[in-house]
């Protein structure tokens, strides 16, 4: 498992690369974390130096230079799981909402923060998988152990809405409609900047040629870039964010993604490649508060066939409290207006949108 730090703030002593000074650091307050885990937490965008996000591990510290390791999870190969971390698995297990069941399928809104199955990256987190074998539910085992019951996956910090296959049959259903773009995927992301208009990106994605972490948008082939397409509208709510009228700063931009792909990333990517940057998602490009510790991206709607009786059904994971929070209203208010109708009704005019390729 891994240790927590929240808001650990460190000052150099003497000038060095980052990755080591932090090595050294952490290695005194956490045995076993290790230079790899280290440098991973770096290019993640989950240290910044003097208020600034930096993503290089070997970034040249100077003497008083204040480090700051935002709320992160930095791998201890020494231990697999800690009671701290366990406890922290448990607050999220606490938070995953149960939206949907029946035999087949299992709907649930996942909490930013938790990982869906384990990674090579990730070893020792606690993740949705492990909360579905506690749970005692039949899962499909097409997926292999480590990925039960998965047919689709949300980023560790974007929440929303995910589809369970709880069956073999249902999981082969259910990502046939995936691959055959037959399920319909909408999200809502905090934005930087609003849209200067409405729009369909159609760019291929593939790996980041500087960080193994990220993906970024190449001609179809290169670094392994696929098809991709998503569509993006501005969503205006002056009744909530503005009920007075009157003018509000630094009001977060609502933006809503529908995905017609589903490429690793793919929402924070495209949006990047329009310089629109998601709230917190320094990876793709986000300079504003590092305050902010989660990527404000939340899948709102899921729409399917049920694998077994082939009838449509619609799915809607209302919106977090820190998404309200930043927003200056309450979570009620906030998902009164933004009704599950209301954002559907937004891509109604899609044909008409500006097609950027």
């Amino acid at each position: 498992m891994s240790d927590e730090i929240l808001f650990q703030k460190i000052v150099c002593n003497d000038a060095q690369r980052l990755d080591s000074f932090l090595a050294r650091f952490l290695g005194e307050v956490l045995p076993g974390a290790s230079r790899s885990s280290i440098a991973a937490a770096i290019k993640a965008g989950l240290v910044s130096v003097n208020k600034k996000a930096v993503l290089k591990p070997a970034h040249k510290l100077k003497i008083n230079d204040e480090v700051l390791v935002k709320k992160s999870r930095i791998p201890n190969e020494n231990s697999r799981i800690s009671s701290e971390n366990s406890r922290i698995s448990n607050e999220l297990f606490e938070k995953i909402k149960i939206i949907y069941e029946d035999d087949d399928i299992l709907v649930i809104s996942k909490p930013s923060g938790l990982v869906v199955h384990e990674a090579s990256s990730l070893k020792g987190e606690s993740t949705l998988v492990d909360f579905l074998k506690q749970s005692n539910r039949q899962l499909a085992t097409l997926g292999g152990e480590f990925r039960a019951g998965i047919v689709h996956r949300l980023d560790r910090y974007t929440s929303g809405v995910m589809v369970v296959a709880k069956s073999d049959f249902a999981s082969a259903e259910l990502s046939s409609q995936l691959q055959q773009k037959t399920a319909s995927r909408i999200y809502i992301a905090l934005c930087d900047l609003p849209l200067k208009q409405n729009c369909v990106v159609e760019r291929a994605i593939g790996r980041c040629e500087n960080n193994r972490l990220k993906k970024a948008v190449y001609p179809l082939g290169k670094n392994g870039a696929k098809y991709a397409k998503s569509a993006f509208c501005n969503i205006f709510l002056d009744e909530v964010q503005n009920p007075q009228n009157s003018p509000k700063k630094n009001t977060p931009n609502i933006i809503a993604a529908k995905l017609f792909t589903g490429r690793t990333h793919q929402i924070r990517v495209h949006l990047s490649s329009i310089n629109r940057h998601i709230l917190g998602d320094v990876l793709y490009g986000f300079k504003g508060s590092c305050d902010i510790i989660r990527v404000f991206l939340h899948g709102y709607i899921l729409e399917l066939k049920h694998p077994r009786t082939g009838q449509m059904m619609s799915f809607c994971a209302p919106l977090e409290d820190d998404f309200a929070a930043l927003i200056g209203v309450d979570t009620r208010t906030l998902n009164e207006k933004l009704t599950k109708n209301f954002v559907l009704s937004c891509f109604e005019p899609i044909n008409q949108w500006l097609c950027l390729s």
